[in-house]
């Protein structure tokens, strides 16, 4: 597909900056999660801020390539991606309360699905799995890696089918499709309890980051990466913006390393 573009309020200078997103959830989610930042990145820097994305997590890169989007606001195992196809540079990580920059994924089930035994990992051997993409860091990596240390091999003793997008995770569970899923730690809230339950916790990966594709050095990366480690959780509306993103800050992304986190994808032989 195309590079989907959503054309924000235009800043004092008038530059078109082009930020391509991870398309996670559906377009409507994705836009109703992102258009808030990125229309508070145009105010805070001036820049004619756009919003690039695709239709699904296999298409992102050919909607970089066809926007020339000079930054991505990505998970991390795209990040790695990115680093080897366009140089990318991190310039933000989220981070949570306590001042971590890792997240991760869980492994949830339907209550129809934990009343016919599925209460267990070790419950899972021989059954299908959903997930949105293999591609995903939260949503496949921390899940896999995390059964694979339970002697649960996920290429030997599940079976799981990539479903393209987060929302029909849960979609795919509630009709009764799937033994279980893969969601993001982010994705889960008080909504959810009332229709699934969590079997475990994931391995802990790498939170999303926002990503210079030009370099790191230019004036639009500095702007665009001042103005998003200055929201802050505090105050009201910056809140709001963090919440639909489900990260509690941003930190700078300098001192990241992101070595353990490729050799674990290269352990479990996910390709980036």
């Amino acid at each position: 597909m195309s590079a989907g573009c959503g054309k924000l309020s235009q800043g004092r200078y008038g530059q078109a900056v082009k930020i391509a997103v991870l398309p996670a959830y559906s377009t409507a989610a994705m836009s109703a999660r992102y258009l808030p930042l990125l229309n508070r990145l145009s105010r805070e820097t001036g820049f004619d801020v756009q919003y690039i994305s695709a239709e699904n997590i296999p298409g992102f890169g050919a909607a970089i390539e066809n926007s020339q989007a000079q930054l991505a606001i990505c998970d991390a195992l795209t990040f790695l991606t990115l680093q080897k196809t366009k140089n990318a540079m991190a310039l933000a990580i989220g981070r949570d309360q306590n001042g971590s920059t890792e997240t991760g994924g869980v492994i949830i089930t339907s209550f129809a699905a934990y009343a016919k035994g599925i209460n267990d990992v070790s419950k899972l051997k021989g059954r299908a799995i959903c997930c949105a993409s293999k591609q995903s860091a939260e949503g496949y990596l921390s899940q896999v890696k995390y059964l694979f240390d339970q002697g649960v091999d996920p290429e030997r003793d599940l079976r799981v089918v990539a479903v393209g997008q987060l929302d029909r995770v849960l979609a795919a569970l509630e009709k009764g499709d799937f033994a279980a899923g893969f969601i993001p730690q982010s994705q889960w809230n008080d909504s959810l309890s009332k229709c699934f339950r969590i079997l475990a916790a994931g391995q802990p990966v790498p939170n999303w980051v926002l990503a210079s594709l030009q370099g790191g050095h230019t004036e639009m990366d500095d702007k665009v990466k001042d103005a998003i480690l200055a929201l802050d959780p505090a105050k009201p509306e910056d809140q709001k913006i963090l919440a639909g993103l489900g990260i509690f800050r941003f930190a700078d992304a300098g001192s990241v390393d992101l070595r353990a986190f490729s050799d674990m994808a290269d352990q479990m032989k996910i390709p980036y």
